[in-house]
């Protein structure tokens, strides 16, 4: 008997000694806030860089090329002697129709005296005009082509290209040397609707340019241009800026970026989130988990707006600042289910 009671005695002390039953664990997730994302007041573009001015330098008249000493990247000023051709057969040329319009030139003279007093007819009168005016062109003529047998720099600028070697029989109008501008630097880029207009309608724009070779400096553009249009090509507008290049520093080719700044009156600052927190479904459209102050899950509908840099996507309404979005285990959630926020 006494055996019994203490087996039983035994069996109630093991009972009262177990632990209580664990609590169930939620699954852990982890959340962010949205956060605000200032309307941007600058845009950038990259461009490579081109000569102010480029010209295909050639002559208008044909013949040997008797002068040509050339090299690719010579400098050349402002009405320096590039090439010539050999001038011999311009030069007989203008001294022969030079004999035929000074000899015409006194016989409309002697004529005009005699026709003034009525001693000659009216018809040998406008004979002896029409000869001087004609061999005057001639000679005229003569002259620019034996002028337009030199080549000269148009502008102070360097031969990019040379197209000729000397004493080659050129023809006119092919080119002999393409000539470069660097005095002053163009880049170009092209630029949205959106910034068009602000170009358009506000003075406030302003443009600066660096240059990738040369990261500590900035350019502010002498002067820009913007096409009225959009381009046949592109549905952007083609903006120009001019940047000055008096110490001779830039040069043509060079890659950079051109930065355009405006006052962003018209946007506002919204919410922004990582676009992979935002889910969609056909019934629901574009929603995204939050956690509320009971620790459970709920689906919010939100409003899209553009994308942002960093890959995230602004958010027109839907959450505020304060909200809990969840970030992990986006396909496994349910409504009300229970969570654990993930420090």
């Amino acid at each position: 008997m006494k055996t019994e009671i203490l087996f039983l005695a035994g069996m109630c002390l093991c009972a009262c000694s177990r632990t209580p039953q664990e609590q169930t664990s939620f699954p852990s997730v982890k959340v962010v806030h949205a956060e605000v994302m200032e309307a941007p007041s600058s845009r950038c573009y990259t461009f490579i860089s081109q000569p102010y001015r480029l010209s295909e330098l050639s002559f208008r008249v044909g013949g040997p090329v008797h002068a040509f000493d050339v090299q690719q990247g010579q400098f050349f000023r402002k009405g320096q002697l590039i090439a010539a051709i050999d001038e011999r057969d311009f030069v007989i040329q203008k001294q022969r129709t030079e004999a035929l319009y000074r000899q015409a030139e006194v016989d409309y003279t002697r004529i005009s005296s005699l026709y003034a007093k009525d001693n000659i007819s009216g018809m040998n009168y406008e004979q002896a005009k029409a000869n001087y005016e004609r061999t005057k062109a001639d000679y005229e003529a003569a002259v620019n082509a034996w002028e337009d047998s030199r080549l000269y720099a148009p502008f102070d600028g360097y031969v990019q290209q040379a197209h000729i070697e000397r004493y080659q029989d050129v023809k006119p109008s092919v080119p002999v040397v393409t000539f470069i501008d660097l005095s002053r630097i163009k880049v170009e880029a092209y630029v949205p609707e959106d910034i068009a207009l602000q170009m358009r309608q506000k003075d406030s724009v302003a443009c600066m340019v660096r240059f990738n070779a040369l990261p500590d400096r900035e350019f502010v553009p002498s002067e820009y241009f913007l096409t009225q249009t959009a381009t046949e090509n592109n549905i952007s507008y083609l903006l120009t800026a001019i940047l000055d290049n008096k110490d001779g520093r830039l040069l043509g080719g060079m890659s950079g970026t051109l930065a355009v700044s405006y006052a962003a009156d018209g946007e506002k600052n919204h919410l922004t989130l990582p676009q992979k927190v935002v889910c969609h479904d056909p019934e629901h459209g574009a929603f995204v988990w939050c956690v509320d102050g009971q620790s459970r899950v709920k689906r919010v509908a939100v409003t899209l707006g553009k994308l942002k840099k960093e890959d995230r996507v602004e958010i027109l309404s839907g959450v505020s600042s304060a909200d809990r979005v969840i970030t992990t285990r986006l396909p496994f959630l349910s409504e009300q289910e229970q969570v654990t926020i993930e420090e």
